[in-house]
């Protein structure tokens, strides 16, 4: 017989609880988006919220950002690039690196989309007090920082 503490519960698990937390967000999201026509999906939302929040962001910075490798954020930038939300341009010292930024598309729909999102959000939140709230956030991104680190 293990105690509780030493043993491994699914239901318990602050990592579980998160993913699925995360899981059912992004799917509100995307039938949000889906309802309202805008072809975005959450993850794509994400990752423009980064770049919006700091526009020149490298593809390194925002595969940082957003704990993604490479060949992900290319991908993604790829697809944000060919629906017309971002613009890649090369870098001033190394025309490798590719700085992004919002397109007149992206920056016209921004306010539209984190309306959205902010409707889900709000909905997920319903009934929970601002300390709760605050005491969450301050939680996980403890545990996060713990994992990852502060550049992330």
């Amino acid at each position: 017989m293990h105690p509780t503490s030493s043993r491994y519960l699914l239901r318990d698990s602050l990592g579980h609880l998160a993913t699925q937390f995360s899981k059912a967000v992004l799917r509100r999201i995307n039938q949000e988006f889906a309802a309202g026509g805008h072809a975005v999906t959450g993850e794509q939302w994400t990752a423009l919220v980064h770049i919006w929040d700091a526009e020149g962001l490298t593809q390194q910075e925002l595969g940082q950002r957003l704990i993604k490798d490479k060949t992900t954020i290319a991908r993604l930038v790829a697809g944000l690039e060919r629906q017309g939300y971002v613009r890649r341009k090369p870098g001033a010292s190394d025309r490798r690196e590719r700085l992004l930024a919002l397109s007149e598309r992206g920056r016209a729909d921004m306010p539209v989309l984190a309306a959205l999102v902010q409707g889900v959000l709000d909905q997920a939140c319903a009934g929970i007090d601002a300390h709760e709230l605050s005491l969450c956030r301050r939680v996980l991104a403890r545990a996060r920082q713990n994992l990852v680190g502060s550049k992330a």
